[in-house]
């Protein structure tokens, strides 16, 4: 007789491999079903005959028990077979791009933490581009802002600096590879044709890197659609499609990058050749239009579309890009302009970017705050009272003016404290990605300069930033060194935090609790960031007389070995970590980013998500369609807990109230509910309103919860949701509150040992993981088949 009952496990953030997953040597354990990117494993029978009665990898009777891997799509990089130089080389770079994916990864996740349209809106309604949600369109912008940046920073190096500056008499500049410069020495104008061609090159690498790994696992669909749930966005079919989303966007980035491409040079030959200004003049244009359209895409493509409208603008402007950069190159090297020392749009262009992205950050922290029409008059203020710096000293009055009204907009209200960062989650995010995009961008600058050659004058923005950035990273320095010092002291005598315990439980329960402030800390870097950006542009344009003094001038000096550190940590982990794999270092952040389909930046890392949550759903209604008997436990561990929440909202009717829910190790309530309340907060599990983890307290989470909504998943399925954690878990929390309630239970904070403190791993190991499975086991067979009602709830039409 077949198993009745599917236990589907499914790995979190560290990727555990299906073998631990299943608690089982790897020898005992096969695929049967998908691919390195995502699979379903389980037991072999004979080998589990071997294994001892008490074996953790045993399995109850009547159980099947299987693993579900997707940790492949989201730590693993598409790359070139082989061990030998050119496959090293490509996988190297691919890891680089990796890494420059990361701003545009951040950008993306703060567009889905901003106030998101009423889902129960019927999609046959027209949305115009001002009310497709606050911060859509300028979410998008901000993205397209972030892949000029980038444009810009790669042409000031291999333009400026090494196609132009060092052909100049008496530069002295180091030679490229002999693979690299196939052109030997040519002639000026040649050498700026052919280095227009690198950034070209860079982000059709970005295009293919994304659209490889997107082919791999972007591609899955539900075999049956979801039931339809207001205001849940997740039980729509169309979440997990983004292809609609994405395809029209990366036409109009590229289009942006060739029009930048062109301008950087063609503007240095304004009024010397008739050729030359219409070329900027139509690259002008071209931009202008693409910025447009990426405002239009606001509604023309929204969070969850349910058609793919044709992209006949997005294929306009890209083509005609592509046309005049190419007509550009003919004219450069036909008619051999002169070029002379540094390059006019990449030394002002990256700080005027900056200031209308910082606008965006400044007005962001308002979208979840404030209801009125987004402050776009402000933005305009910003950015003119910025850029006026240059030529009046008294415009920087009038930009500390216009800040101190977006902070006054975006002052914290009634309800903010249930929110991450009390209601500023986009603008703390954005900001976080603009200083990633810089910090990445000044990196690339300043040590292309130091390599290849000295006396070579890179634009004024990069050494500033790098100043202004290690001098803000001097308070949060201090932060971190206080809050060792506290731990450290509550280490000493340490005081019982929850209830008692032994001593070593109690300690790590303090080493813990510092893990918890995350929320307070990231915080205060997007706000440290977006503070060194300000000053940084204000020394670019203003360029006041004390920027010229001993002490900044050394503090630039020591500025370019912090940013250089910062840059090199990033990129040489992402190098480094995979020489002999393809796999990406900092896991964690990838995990945590990918899992949001793409919808604000198209080069943004591939969601993972798209691929798991449908192959789940499906593989749960396949085992509850062989039998009405028939019952499946989801399992889930940390991240995997939101594919399964996802899941849950993705299936068919009449299937939710044959699955339960037993999850460990989650991060549901605290971080997911905060950041994403309209996709994952108390509406939608069904938990309570919690603050953020105070930043000083002993126990960061002694606050009172907020009020428990009367809907959401916890409610639907009752009983049928069993969540275990440990005080000792830096990564897991409860999902309904910390002092004792139906759904949290406590698991074994050590294994026996004495020296052994249980964190964040081996939940599927413990008794009261057995215990909770056996309980939700039980109900299972205790409710009639068809019920389809749990905890009062109706399942199906809630």
């Amino acid at each position: 007789m077949s198993p009745r009952t599917l236990e589907l496990r499914i790995h979190g953030v560290n990727n555990t491999p299906p073998p631990a997953v299943l608690a089982l040597p790897e020898h005992a354990v096969e695929q049967f079903r998908g691919d390195r990117f995502g699979s379903f494993w389980r037991p072999k029978a004979d080998k589990l005959a071997e294994l001892p009665a008490d074996h953790a990898g045993q399995v109850p009777a009547d159980v099947r028990r299987e693993a579900y891997s997707w940790g492949g799509m989201a730590r693993s990089t598409p790359g070139v077979p082989g061990s030998g130089v050119p496959s090293v080389l490509a996988n190297a770079l691919g890891r680089v791009g990796w890494a420059l994916l990361l701003p545009f990864g951040l950008a993306n996740v703060a567009y889905w933490s901003r106030r998101l349209p009423d889902d129960s809106v019927p999609t046959t309604k027209k949305m115009l581009w001002w009310n497709a949600g606050r911060g859509a369109a300028s979410t998008r912008l901000f993205g397209l802002g972030l892949t000029v940046l980038l444009v810009l920073a790669v042409c000031a190096a291999a333009i400026d600096l090494y196609a132009v500056q060092c052909s100049l008499p008496g530069a002295a500049c180091r030679r490229l590879p002999d693979f690299l410069d196939v052109l030997d020495d040519p002639a000026r104008h040649v050498r700026v044709l052919a280095a227009s061609a690198v950034p070209v090159l860079l982000l059709v690498g970005l295009m293919a890197l994304t659209s490889l790994s997107r082919s791999r696992y972007e591609m899955t669909t539900m075999r049956r659609a979801p039931v339809r749930r207001p205001g849940v966005m997740l039980s729509r079919a169309s979440m997990w499609e983004g292809s609609p989303r994405i395809r029209r966007l990366t036409r109009l980035h590229l289009a942006a990058g060739c029009a930048v491409v062109t301008l950087v040079t063609s503007v240095e030959q304004l009024g010397r050749h008739v050729f030359f200004d219409v070329v900027t003049v139509l690259a002008a244009v071209l931009l202008a239009l693409v910025v447009g359209r990426t405002v239009v895409t606001a509604a023309d493509c929204p969070d969850v579309p349910s058609t793919e409208k044709g992209g006949l603008w997005s294929w306009l402007l890209v083509v005609c890009a592509a046309v005049v950069l190419v007509a550009h190159g003919f004219g450069l090297y036909w008619i051999a302009p002169e070029f002379s020392g540094p390059m006019w749009l990449t030394t002002w262009g990256p700080p005027v970017v900056v200031v209308a992205l910082l606008g965006s950050v400044l007005a962001a922290w308002s979208w979840r705050r404030n209801d009125a029409k987004g402050p776009l008059v402000l933005l305009v203020l910003f950015v003119a009272f910025m850029v006026a710096t240059h030529w009046s000293s008294w415009a920087w009055t009038g930009a500390a003016v216009v800040g101190a009204a977006f902070a006054w907009r975006a002052r914290p209200r009634a309800g903010d404290r249930w929110q991450a960062w009390r209601g500023a989650g986009p603008g703390v995010l954005l900001g976080l990605s603009l200083t990633a995009s810089v910090l990445l961008a000044t990196v690339l600058v300043l040590t292309f300069r130091g390599w290849i050659g000295t006396g070579l004058r890179v634009p004024p923005f990069y050494p500033w930033f790098s100043a202004a950035f290690a001098v803000a990273l001097v308070p949060l320095v201090l932060l971190v060194l206080v809050q060792a010092v506290v731990l450290v002291l509550r280490l000493r005598t340490p005081l019982p935090l929850d209830d008692a315990a032994e001593v070593l439980v109690v300690r790590a329960r303090h080493v813990v609790a510092v893990t918890h402030r995350a929320e307070n800390v990231v915080g205060a870097l997007s706000a440290l960031g977006v503070l060194a950006l300000v000053l940084t542009c204000y020394l670019t344009f203003g360029a006041p007389a004390w920027s010229g003094w001993w002490g900044v001038r050394w503090v630039v000096g020591k500025g370019d070995w912090v940013t250089g550190l910062a840059g090199v940590a990033v990129v040489g982990s992402f190098v480094g970590a995979g020489v002999l794999t393809n796999r990406r270092p900092l896991g964690l952040l990838w995990d945590l980013m990918c899992f949001l389909p793409r919808t604000a930046h198209p080069f943004a890392p591939p969601c993972y998500a798209e691929r798991a949550v449908p192959e789940i759903a499906d593989r749960t209604r396949e085992f509850l369609d062989g039998s009405p008997d028939n019952r499946v436990v989801l399992s889930a561990h940390s991240l995997g807990a939101v594919l399964a929440v996802a899941a849950l909202y993705a299936l068919p009717e009449g299937y939710l109230g044959r699955v339960r829910l037993l999850t460990y190790g989650v991060q549901l309530r605290p971080y997911f509910g905060r950041i994403f309340p309209e996709l994952l907060g108390p509406p939608v599990l069904g938990t309570p309103e919690v603050r953020a983890g105070a930043m000083f307290a002993r126990d960061p989470w002694a606050r009172d919860p907020g009020a428990l909504p009367e809907r959401g998943l916890s409610t639907l399925l009752g009983a049928n949701w069993i969540n275990l954690w440990r005080r000792t878990d830096y990564l897991g929390f409860p999902v309904h509150g910390w002092a004792a309630n139906a759904v949290d239970r406590r698991a074994n904070e050590t294994d026996g040992s004495p020296d052994k403190i249980e964190t964040h791993s081996d939940y599927h190991r413990c008794a009261a993981y057995r215990q909770a499975f056996a309980d939700l086991v039980a109900t299972e067979r205790d409710r009639s088949p068809g019920s389809g009602v749990a905890g009062g709830g109706n399942l199906e039409h809630s």
